[in-house]
Parts: structure tokens; C-alpha cells; sequence
């Protein structure tokens, strides 16, 4: 149903319009972004509503950051105990600020249910995963080496990427980062976020 018009606001985009003609097309973008994201979030509903009883519960907690540094250190005083490993994944969405100004702060809402969601789908009973601000998330991976930490960044960037562009539509691209790092002993979550976010990789997808 949305493809007509995405080929329509596509052909305007290109067109000899006005200003007032192009403040107008604009508006009609956002709205048509917004009602592409209203009925992604309906159609998403309606599947956790049709999930059979005997289904397992495939949502993962989201925790702020306090409730995440909490749990990282907890796991990381239990890795030096007993000789574990464990990495941790930063992912950051970086052009949210600038689709908000654009487009509305009702956007970026869906698309943060959108982000919590995906993530929540992608990691594993024993991950912790956390906002760390608007834009920010990290995920505690226990048992995992660096090299299959930045194999499973790729994986879950590329899947928010996909999750998000299908909320949003053609018009509008996510830019996604993530970064991994693996702890050493007796290091901090603060240290590993730090490093993590120092080897950001932005994920490279066709436009």
C-alpha cells in the first residue's frame, strides 16, 4: 500500500516546487513516516497478541544505567572469581537527534520501542542489556571472546538497521555504530564502555 506512495514523494522531491509547495511536501513526508510507523507498531502488537500460550517469552529486560552497571559489575566480580570471560558490546544510533528535529519527537519514540524490541529478540537469556542514554545502548555478553563479540555487534547492528529502515521506510536511514571490547582482569564496565566506544565501527550498508 505504501509503495505508490513512496514512488509519489520520491518524484516530488526532484520536482520545480515552490517553497510553499515544498514546505507542504515536507509535511506530507513526515506524516506519511509516521503513519508507516503507526502501522509497523500495530502489525507488531497484533503478533505478541497472536503468540500461542505454550510460546516462550522472547522479552528481555531493559535497564537503565544504574540497574545495568549494577548487574556488569556483579557479573564481572563473579568472571574474576572463577576465571570467566566476558565482553561488552556499545551500540549508539547516531542520527536520532537530527530525525527528532526534523520529524518529531513521536518518531524517535517508535523507533526506540522499535530498538528495545529488536535487541531484546537478538541476545541471550544469560546477556544484560541496557539504555544507557537516549541514543545508547550496552549489552553485557558473559562467555564470549572479543572476536565473537564484534561478530555479534555486526549482527545486531545489521539488524537494527533492517528493523529500523522497515519502521521508518525508504526516505529515512538509520546510522548505526558499535563497538566491542573484551575485559581483562580486574577491570571496570566504565573501562570496557570507554574502549568500546573509542574502536566504534559504523555499520556500512547500501544506501
Amino acid at each position: 500500500m505504501s509503495a505508490p506512495l513512496d514512488l509519489l514523494t520520491d518524484s516530488l522531491a526532484n520536482a520545480p516546487l515552490t517553497p510553499e509547495q515544498r514546505t507542504i511536501w515536507r509535511d506530507l513526508c513526515a506524516e506519511l513516516v509516521l503513519a508507516r510507523v503507526r502501522v509497523q507498531e500495530l502489525e507488531n502488537r497484533l503478533r505478541v497478541l497472536e503468540r500461542q500460550p505454550e510460546e516462550p517469552e522472547s522479552s528481555h529486560p531493559l535497564l537503565t544505567r544504574p540497574d545495568f552497571n549494577r548487574e556488569v559489575a556483579r557479573m564481572l566480580a563473579f568472571d574474576e572469581r572463577y576465571g570467566g570471560i566476558s565482553s561488552v558490546l556499545y551500540i549508539n544510533i547516531e542520527n536520532l537527534d537530527v530525525i527528532r528535529s526534523r520529524h518529531g519527537a513521536a518518531l524517535i519514540d517508535a523507533a526506540l520501542r522499535c530498538v528495545a524490541d529488536t535487541l531484546a529478540g537478538l541476545i541471550r537469556r544469560s546477556d544484560i542489556l541496557g539504555k544507557l542514554a537516549p541514543d545508547e545502548f550496552g549489552i553485557l555478553l558473559p562467555r564470549c571472546d572479543n572476536t565473537s563479540a564484534w561478530k555479534k555487534g555486526e549482527h545486531i547492528a545489521t539488524n537494527l538497521h533492517d528493523a529500523l529502515s522497515n519502521l521508518w521506510g525508504p526516505n529515512l536511514k538509520p546510522q548505526i555504530n558499535y563497538g566491542a571490547y573484551t575485559f581483562r582482569e580486574k577491570e571496570d564496565l566504565a573501562t570496557g564502555l570507554k574502549q568500546a566506544a573509542k574502536d566504534l565501527t559504523q555499520l556500512d550498508r547500501p544506501q
